[in-house]
C-alpha cells in the first residue's frame, strides 16, 4: 500500500462500513482521516487487492502497524476491509495472505485485531487460524457528551 492508495481505500472503507452489518455514519473524508492516521502512525504496513485501474478503485485492503512487544515484533490489524461485492470470492484471503508475507518480513511473532464477535467477519478470521483469547479483553468506555 502507498499513500496514493488512500483516498481510493478511503472510498471503499466508507461504502463498506456504512452498510450492514456496521451501519457506522462513515463518508469517504472521514475514512481519509483515519487511513491516513494510520498510514502516518510509526511501523506502518498496508495491502491493497488492486480492482479497476481505469477508475483506481480497489477491491480491498487490509493495514495495521508493527509493534515492539518484550518478546519480539506484533502487528495489530487495525483494519480489513473487502468490497461487498468481492466478499466470500477469495479476496480477502488472499490480501490476508499477502499481509501474512509482508510480516514474516518483517520477522513479526503474531498479530492481534479487534472485531465484533456477531458478524460474519469473526468467522472469516476464524477460518484463517485466529482464536479469541483467553488471556487478554477488549474494553470500551464512552465519555460523557460524545454524541455518541
Amino acid at each position: 500500500m502507498e499513500r496514493e492508495d488512500l483516498k481510493a481505500c478511503a472510498r471503499l472503507y466508507a461504502r463498506v462500513f456504512a452498510a450492514a452489518p456496521w451501519n457506522e455514519p462513515w463518508d469517504a473524508e472521514l475514512a481519509l482521516r483515519r487511513l491516513v492516521h494510520f498510514e502516518a502512525s510509526s511501523g506502518f504496513l498496508g495491502v491493497v487487492a488492486d480492482g479497476d485501474d481505469e477508475t483506481g478503485e480497489v477491491l480491498g485492503f487490509a493495514l495495521g502497524n508493527l509493534e515492539p512487544f518484550c518478546r519480539g515484533t506484533l502487528f495489530y490489524l487495525r483494519e480489513m476491509c473487502v468490497g461487498t461485492a468481492w466478499q466470500s470470492r477469495g479476496v480477502g484471503t488472499a490480501l490476508y495472505r499477502a499481509l501474512e508475507a509482508r510480516l514474516h518480513g518483517h520477522q513479526a511473532r503474531a498479530l492481534y485485531l479487534a472485531t465484533d464477535r456477531g458478524i460474519p467477519a469473526a468467522a472469516f478470521y476464524s477460518g484463517l487460524g485466529f482464536r479469541r483469547s483467553e488471556n487478554m479483553a477488549f474494553y470500551a468506555k464512552r465519555l460523557a457528551g460524545d454524541g455518541a
